[in-house]
């Protein structure tokens, strides 16, 4: 008896394995490389955020600095002198002192840049430092810390010029 050859079929009855196979892999690949995209425009809009808030913070901690500080001789904006005058803060070691606090923990020089987890931590725990500072500070000088702004609250990174991330 002759052996049995094999049959012209198996490979047509296999076919369907086959494709589900080339696809699961592909498939794979493609969520892989598209996760990991996900994952650092995830990363840019938190870190952007983040730095915004801080940002914000020390912008704000600048303007009671001048405000309790008074204006520098010499300056020649007349509009801008006239304005920190008129909105002068009093004269309070304990408000300086956290004034000097927000603007040390905000100060964009001793942050750390790199993507440690010991750096996300601490960039963390500055803002909220920074927020609790920042949150005195309003309290001593009776000024709300939220400002409404006109403009769109919900501008983001995808909205700045030059980023065209998901779209």
């Amino acid at each position: 008896m002759a052996a049995m050859t094999s049959d012209p079929f198996d490979d047509l009855l296999g076919l369907e394995d086959n494709f589900y196979q080339e696809g699961y892999d592909a498939g794979l690949a493609d969520g892989e490389h598209a996760g990991l995209v996900e994952g650092k425009v995830f990363g840019i809009e938190k870190g952007y955020e983040k730095a915004l808030e801080l940002g914000k913070l020390h912008g704000r901690g600048l303007v009671w600095q001048m405000r309790s500080q008074g204006v520098p001789h010499g300056s020649d904006q007349a509009a801008i002198v006239a304005q920190l005058e008129e909105s002068k803060l009093p004269k309070n070691s304990r408000l300086v002192k956290h004034i000097e606090g927000l603007l040390t923990t905000t100060d964009d020089k001793s942050i750390a840049l790199d993507n440690s987890d010991e750096a996300v931590t601490d960039f963390d725990e500055r803002i909220s430092r920074a927020q609790a500072k920042a949150k005195v500070i309003a309290a001593i000088v009776g000024e709300p810390l939220k400002v409404e702004v006109a403009t769109s609250a919900t501008t983001g990174i995808e909205e700045s010029k030059g980023l065209n991330a998901r779209h």
